[in-house]
C-alpha cells in the first residue's frame, strides 16, 4: 500500500472514530432517560436502528484500524507493520484458543462427571 493511501486510511480512521463515539452515545438515541415500556414502537425501533447503525460504524473503524495496522504507519520508511503490535495479537490469539481448549476439556470432564453421578457410568 503507498504511503498516501495509508495516511488516507489515517484520516479516515480518525473521522469514523468522530462519527462512532457520536452514534454510540445512548443520550443521542431516540427515547433517552425512559424506561422501554414508555416508548413507542416507532421509538424503540428508532433506538434499535441508532444501536445497530453505531456497531456497523465501529466496525468499518476497526476494519480500516486493521488495514493501517497490517500496512505500517506512512512514516515508517519500510511501511512494516508494527512488530509489538503483532506480538501483542499473537499473544491475545494463543490465549483465546488456550481458554477454548480448556472449555473443551472442562466440558467433556463436567459431562464424564454427571453421566457417572446419574448413570453409574464411568
Amino acid at each position: 500500500m503507498r504511503a498516501d493511501q495509508l495516511q488516507r486510511l489515517q484520516e479516515l480512521s480518525e473521522k469514523l472514530a468522530d462519527r462512532f463515539l457520536l452514534e454510540a452515545d445512548p443520550t443521542e438515541w431516540p427515547g433517552d432517560g425512559r424506561s422501554p415500556a414508555d416508548l413507542t414502537q416507532q421509538e424503540r425501533g428508532d433506538a434499535y436502528w441508532c444501536k445497530k447503525n453505531a456497531m456497523a460504524t465501529g466496525g468499518v473503524l476497526r476494519y480500516t484500524l486493521d488495514l493501517v495496522a497490517k500496512h505500517g504507519a506512512p512514516n515508517d520508511p519500510e511501511g512494516e507493520p508494527d512488530k509489538e503490535a503483532d506480538l501483542d495479537r499473537s499473544i491475545r490469539e494463543a490465549e483465546r484458543r488456550a481458554a477454548e481448549a480448556v472449555a473443551r476439556v472442562m466440558s467433556k470432564s463436567a459431562k464424564q462427571a454427571f453421566d457417572s453421578r446419574v448413570h453409574g457410568k464411568p
